[in-house]
């Protein structure tokens, strides 16, 4: 007698749903303004860029609003409530109304001195590095000198200082500076170990810096000490970090990215581009990207997404050389390139599982998942 066995029901199943893509930007538009050696800054609706010896506002279809002419420069806008302030190479900081353009304020030290970098706002006061080895903070309301401090180990002039209410933060030719925000005496100082191109960077009380053939090195920020050094490829120069949610992001001369833990030092990516990459990257936490950009070698691409987790190339844009960052703004990325041109590309929505979009007419040299650049070295240390 045959025994009729009933058959196992099958287990349920949860269908598989497809990985988000990514969507690369789409290139809204790109207007000829002159050399761009600044990083933009963005408000809701408008966009301020200095480019040549202009101070730009732009709208957000890249038409000019007003134009103020600050002599050449090389600083980057930063904005507070009501005005804008940029340096400018003829050693002046001006101030302008954030709407009109008008000046309200110039101030000028006098002497060989030139302001390269972006200045940092903060508690009424304007700070700003020169290259005659002072730092000045300026109020910010009149435009009138607070203080002033020397920094007796030199500079080199391509550093920006870092505000917060405990301190400000600045760079000198090898050493790091703690100064009080309000009266400028300094409240301690560290060897960085080499020359610093960098912009120093404060979160999680530590203290970011890059140096040149000494890597990126964390320092408590209350009394200096070294809490550890990531030195990266031998000999190369590290440019300004950035800090985002326990990691810090910095680029290097020899064409490096480095995603570097804050609190061990230890990398947890490493990715290298086609372009020395001396500027502060930009975090995009919503759709986990990582843009840089480089100068350029070999004509090779400048402005890069790298995936924030992993550092695998995303998306490559292939414009002039880019000396400076890329600004983020809502669902907005503004980059100018030393060859006059600036870029405003708009994002896609935040991991959107949709197919590759086809890049629209005129959109330039969009590139995805180019071959040539998908077999970049993606280093796990």
């Amino acid at each position: 007698m045959q025994t009729q066995t009933t058959p196992a029901k099958p287990k349920p199943t949860t269908a598989q749903q497809p990985a988000p893509r990514f969507r690369p930007p789409r290139l809204l538009w790109r207007t000829f303004l002159r050399r761009v050696d600044s990083t933009p800054a963005a408000l809701p609706g408008v966009v301020y860029v200095g480019a040549g010896s202009y101070l730009y506002q732009l709208d957000e279809g890249g038409r000019t609003l007003w134009a103020t002419e600050t002599g050449n420069q090389q600083s980057s806008p930063i904005l507070d409530k009501t005005r804008v302030y940029i340096g400018s190479d003829r050693g002046i900081l001006h101030a302008m109304d954030r709407k009109t353009g008008q000046v309200a304020w110039r101030f000028q030290p006098g002497g060989t001195n030139t302001f390269l970098t972006r200045p940092a706002v903060g508690g009424g006061r304007v700070y700003v590095e020169g290259t005659d080895n002072h730092v000045y903070a300026v109020d910010a309301a009149s435009g009138t000198l607070r203080w002033k401090f020397l920094r007796t180990d030199g500079s080199l002039g391509y550093s920006s200082p870092f505000y917060t209410r405990d301190g400000v933060y600045v760079c000198g030719e090898s050493t790091l500076y703690c100064l009080d925000p309000v009266t400028g005496k300094q409240r301690w100082r560290a060897p960085v170990g080499g020359k610093s191109l960098a912009s120093p960077v404060e979160a999680g009380r530590r203290v970011f810096v890059g140096g040149d053939a000494t890597g990126l090195s964390a320092f408590s920020s209350g009394a200096g000490k070294r809490l550890w050094n990531f030195a990266g490829t031998a000999g190369d120069w590290f440019g300004s970090p950035l800090y985002a949610a326990g990691t810090v992001y910095v680029g290097t001369y020899k064409r490096y990215v480095h995603a570097v833990d804050a609190v061990t030092g230890k990398a947890r990516w490493s990715a290298r581009l086609l372009g020395s990459a001396l500027s502060m990257p930009v975090v995009d936490t919503a759709r986990g990207v990582l843009y840089a950009t480089s100068e350029t070698f070999r004509n090779n691409p400048t402005l890069w997404a790298l995936d924030l987790a992993t550092g695998k190339l995303l998306w490559s844009y292939r414009a002039n050389s880019i000396a400076e960052s890329a600004t983020l703004f809502g669902d907005r990325l503004y980059v100018g390139s030393q060859g006059g041109h600036f870029y405003a590309f708009k994002l896609p929505a935040p991991a959107a599982p949709t197919p590759f979009p086809s890049p629209a007419a005129g959109e330039g040299s969009l590139q995805r998942y180019q071959p040539r650049l998908s077999a970049l070295p993606v280093v796990q240390m």
